[in-house]
């Protein structure tokens, strides 16, 4: 089973794609900590915008499996804090299996 984290970077792809500006910020953290090779890091620095270098930075991370997803979770919640906690990044308690916990509340 994925972790939250991974299941988190998924289950946003659409919104990561078009939302994250820092994406070399990102990929510089991740290349340094050796989850990104060179060859990726230099397709990701090549793309025109943000969104190419996106896709490619996905191209990575699914390559790397949950490892490089939890990396980019958190590197994503150090660069993009006001993207990530409008994602619902952070709010892993909120969530079972990947689904909201929408427990009913007894009175």
């Amino acid at each position: 089973m994925s972790s939250f984290e991974a299941q988190f970077v998924d289950g946003h792809f659409a919104e990561l794609v078009q939302r994250v500006t820092s994406v070399m910020a990102i990929a510089d953290e991740l290349k340094n900590k050796k989850m990104i090779h060179n060859e990726k890091y230099s397709e990701i620095r090549a793309e025109q915008t943000d969104q190419g270098k996106m896709r490619k930075l996905f191209e990575a991370l699914n390559a790397g499996g949950d490892r490089v997803k939890n990396d980019f979770y958190y590197a994503l919640r150090n660069h993009e804090p006001y993207l990530f906690k409008e994602l619902g990044g952070g709010e892993a308690m909120d969530y079972i299996d990947g689904h909201q916990n929408n427990q009913l509340q007894l009175n």
